[in-house]
């Protein structure tokens, strides 16, 4: 017994001396850089006619094509301290232009050879040829820097609460709405988001839209490069009462000088002011491309977006007023042309109401946004509601496919008709819209559904209007903007019903990450989609046609 006492004794002394190296914890160091890579891959093909130019009298506009789309984010963190860098590229299967947008071979620098000539093009569109030899298509979505600003082992310890800031080229995500209806898409600029306490939480972003550089400033209006100090500063809470319960009110003050983006300020058609649109040079006081940045215009937006969840039901309210002013040049009422400013003033309404029933899901959405009449000056008041950056995200997400994007994300939407998934409204006449959605899940792997959404702007449309001539060798298809045709354009207001849209298809989820989508649209266009245009010298009235498409999508995310 003795004898294995001492054995067990001298065992543990040799293990006690082993231990240190062994078992002890190693010191603290700094955490390991880590690389993560996350994204999707798309390869769609769609079919489709008469929706494609904007224009429903001329149904001759018809396509079948097919594309892939590469959107992977790189993130590379060191603790709570991260970069991302989002890239995306867009390509045709088969060159769909004069040249397929690469380089070397490309020496006009234009994708496709002409704008129109493939998807996306303007951005990063190409068409993959024979050979698939394409390049100088790659398109920066994001690369910001996120790190704690204040908190524990932050930029500022001193200051105790937690606020992580991310600077640089970044996604609007949650920033300003929970639902999309004011600021959607990418920008660049600061955001600060500070945690208050769990419940209790705060955005404040710094948008640069465009910048001034102190070389462009210094000549006089009609020659200078720069188009001015454009920019937009958002403070959005989000505020929690109780499980269940999410409010997000949002405040936002937008700066432009002379000329800005087009997703900021719509471009309507306004035969009162000089150059005959609100956002062309000529508008906003300058013969040179950026305008005069002496012509401003500041806008003002307050909202409240809320998340509503008691059991199976649910209900996603929003309410949002806009107001201020801006500079156009225009004729004065004295019948002199020169600086008229002008007063902004407009609402906007939007509810998503929802109710689960084991794997049926009903949704109800409605819609209300301002406008103004035909006759209206739109260099004196402004009656459509204009959000920040929409980046053709309204009323996506399922609920539209003509009138707004679908399943191919290409389609539909904004150019095509006056802008309803980038400027809410139709055009200068504002929106009314319902829709019913009805989802049900076969599986969990495989879902239904079907949409009905009737369509009608808020003032009557005057269809002595027109789109604009399509020209594909110098400028995008579609009819962003109804103009002037003859001396009856602007003058009277037609028609409300702008159609309904009828939607159905089904989503897959056939293996792991893996989703095959197929989807049809159709839109049984109403009268206010009529348009005129001058035939021999003469206006002609052309009444609407349907339109409709159908999308299939396998989608791979990683």
């Amino acid at each position: 017994m003795r004898r294995w006492l001492v054995t067990a004794v001298f065992a543990f002394v040799i293990l006690a001396m082993l231990a240190p190296p062994v078992f002890a914890q190693a010191p603290a160091g700094p955490p390991a850089p880590k690389v993560t890579i996350t994204g999707t891959f798309d390869q769609m093909t769609t079919a489709g006619r008469n929706f494609y130019d904007g224009n429903f009298t001329r149904d001759n506009d018809r396509e079948w094509y097919a594309r892939t789309r590469f959107r992977p984010d790189f993130e590379f963190a060191v603790g709570r301290t991260k970069a991302v860098l989002g890239i995306e590229i867009d390509l045709n299967y088969g060159q769909t232009g004069s040249n397929d947008g690469g380089f070397p071979g490309n020496n006009t620098g234009q994708a496709c050879g002409f704008a129109g000539g493939c998807k996306a093009a303007g951005s990063a569109g190409g068409g993959l040829d024979i050979n698939t030899d394409v390049a100088g298509l790659f398109e920066v979505k994001w690369i910001y820097t996120e790190f704690d600003l204040t908190g524990k082992d932050s930029l500022l310890p001193f200051i105790p609460i937690l606020t992580v800031a991310r600077a640089g080229g970044q996604p609007f995500a949650t920033i300003a709405n929970y639902k999309v209806y004011y600021a959607n898409g990418d920008f660049a600029g600061l955001d600060l988001y500070s945690t208050f306490t769990p419940d209790i939480k705060n955005h404040l972003a710094f948008v640069i839209v465009e910048d001034q550089l102190a070389g462009g400033n210094r000549s006089s209006a009609i020659t200078r490069t720069s188009r001015g100090e454009d920019y937009a500063f958002i403070i959005s809470p989000e505020i929690t009462p109780f499980k269940g319960l999410d409010l997000k009110p949002m405040f936002s003050w937008f700066h432009a000088d002379g000329l800005t983006a087009g997703a900021a300020r719509r471009n309507a058609s306004n035969p009162r002011t000089v150059g005959g649109a609100m956002n062309v040079a000529t508008a906003v006081g300058g013969g040179a491309p950026a305008g005069d940045s002496a012509n401003t215009e500041n806008r003002y937006t307050a909202g409240l977006d809320a998340r509503l969840r008691i059991g199976p039901f649910g209900l996603d309210p929003t309410v949002s007023y806009q107001w201020g002013h801006y500079d156009t040049q225009a004729l004065r009422t004295n019948g002199t042309v020169g600086k008229v400013r002008g007063e902004a003033s407009a609402w906007l309404l939007d509810v998503i109401g929802s109710y689960q029933l084991g794997p049926l899901l009903i949704e109800a959405r409605g819609a209300y946004s301002t406008g103004n009449k035909a006759r209206d000056n739109l260099s004196q008041s402004k009656r459509y509601y204009e959000p920040l950056d929409l980046d053709t995200g309204y009323w996506s997400g399922g609920w539209l496919g003509i009138l707004g994007l679908g399943v191919d994300y290409f389609n539909g939407g904004g150019p095509t008709n006056q802008g309803m998934d980038t400027n809410i409204g139709y055009d200068r006449y504002g929106r009314m819209q319902a829709a019913l959605r009805v989802t049900y899940s076969i599986t969990p792997a495989l879902s239904v559904y079907g949409v009905v959404a009737p369509t009608w702007s808020a003032e009557k449309v005057d269809t002595d209007t027109g789109c604009p001539a399509l020209n594909v060798a110098t400028s995008a298809t579609g009819c962003p903007a109804r103009v002037v045709v003859s001396d009856k354009s602007f003058v009277t207001g037609d028609s409300r019903y702008i159609g309904t849209e009828i939607n159905g298809g089904f989503t897959w989820r056939f293996a792991a990450n893996t989703a095959f989508d197929l989807a049809g649209y159709y839109l049984s266009a109403g009268p206010a989609l009529k348009l005129s245009e001058v035939l021999n010298g003469t206006p002609v009235k052309r009444d609407q046609h349907d339109g409709y498409y159908a999308s299939a999508r396998v989608r791979l995310s990683f």
